[in-house]
């Protein structure tokens, strides 16, 4: 009996050495984003470095651009250092499922299917979307002309989204980052191109023989966090009011596009 006794008590404090355990590890895992930061002294930023004037390198290859001011201010309110990852529309989601990164800056379009995935913070950009092509082909007014024509579109970014479902009878190239998009049009692989209307209104001075095809959607663009995380998400909203409300975010848009920047916030 005595034997018994002592192994349930046995059994009983390795089952409450187990529980506890557990509880610290839970206790970890729902630790805040935003307290791992602050702990660190880093934060950790996905910026994509191919997509200029939003993210790139100047001529000391630093990184520069809207998106890179964006997370500069966001370090500069928390106190912090920053760690740069490149990445690219299609890295953004992965990055953060995997903790290789503490949120995306990088024009990131907040639709209800990537919401599945990741959380978004308000948005802090709003840009249009064109059709860009050649003059000489006037059988291309809008987006409703582009069947059997050859479309260049950035892989997984809001135009490549909006334009496959507008155009599904377009043959539709994909490239990985908006200057090779922007060099293949360019060197007139594509009939028409679906770019940020800055910088298509850009191209049309670069090059008289282009001209605007027609509007394809507006495009809203948010930090992206995991989810799950409400004290991350609400910090970052705190900040997104706090500068966006004192319109910081339109200087720096005007800043780098040199136009004005439509209304941020989508009007329902």
């Amino acid at each position: 009996m005595r034997r018994q006794s002592r192994n349930s008590v046995l059994l009983v404090v390795v089952c409450l050495g187990f529980v506890a355990l557990a509880w610290a590890a839970s206790a970890a895992a729902a630790e805040s984003t935003l307290d791992q930061v602050l702990k660190r002294g880093k934060l950790i930023v996905a910026v994509g470095l191919g997509a200029p004037p939003y993210g790139m390198y100047d001529a000391n290859k630093q990184p520069t651009g809207f998106d890179v001011d964006l997370a500069k201010l966001i370090a500069q309110e928390l106190k912090v250092e920053i760690e740069w990852v490149d990445t690219s529309a299609t890295n953004r989601i992965p990055y953060l499922l995997t903790n290789k990164v503490d949120l995306v800056v990088a024009t990131f379009g907040c639709t209800p299917e990537r919401a599945k995935q990741v959380a978004f913070t308000k948005p802090y950009l709003a840009f249009n979307m064109v059709l860009l092509g050649w003059k000489k082909d006037q059988g291309i007014k809008s987006y409703k002309d582009l069947k059997g024509k050859t479309l260049a579109v950035t892989r997984g970014t809001t135009q490549d989204i909006a334009i496959t479902k507008l155009a599904p009878e377009a043959k539709i190239v994909r490239y990985e980052d908006d200057p090779v998009t922007m060099l293949a049009f360019d060197q007139k692989k594509a009939d028409v191109m679906v770019t940020a209307e800055f910088l298509a209104l850009k191209k049309l001075k670069e090059n008289k023989d282009m001209e605007i095809k027609g509007h394809v959607s507006r495009s809203w663009a948010a930090i992206g966090v995991r989810r799950g995380d409400p004290d991350w998400v609400q910090w970052l909203n705190t900040f997104m009011d706090w500068h966006g409300g004192q319109g910081k975010f339109s200087e720096m848009f005007e800043k780098w596009t040199g136009l004005e920047m439509p209304p941020a916030l989508p009007i329902y």
